[in-house]
């Protein structure tokens, strides 16, 4: 049994963060497509507040821009996290094991959002 699963659970939250950047390397423009899950376990030990952060599944891939599909190029270039409900975390972590890839154009049920846009 993991440590965690012997602490006092506050709460677990569920997210979802996927992010597209545009990058040039040796005068060739590249795509790095990055998507995670992750649950975020808050609990109180020695009476401090503190987050343990369980990475589930991750995924990261690089194309030559030149050779990027429409769908790749038309994504925008930030980091999108989403606070997502359990049901759909684990929804989205079966969906990866039979198509990462398709995780980087999702935009799932969320409860709230935030984007942070890269700087080109």
């Amino acid at each position: 049994m993991e440590q965690t699963d012997q602490l006092p659970q506050k709460s677990v939250s569920y997210y979802f963060l996927r992010s597209k950047d545009v990058h040039i390397e040796n005068g060739s423009a590249f795509i790095t497509f990055f998507a995670r899950l992750t649950k975020e376990i808050t609990f109180s030990k020695e009476g401090e507040m503190q987050t343990e952060i369980q990475t589930m599944w991750v995924e990261i891939d690089e194309v030559k821009q030149e050779q990027a599909s429409q769908k790749d190029k038309a994504l925008p270039n930030c980091m999108r996290r989403y606070e997502i409900l359990p049901s759909v975390f684990y929804s989205l972590w079966k969906l990866s094991k039979d198509c990462p890839r398709e995780l980087f154009y999702v935009t799932p049920y969320h409860r709230k959002s935030t984007c942070e846009k890269f700087i080109n």
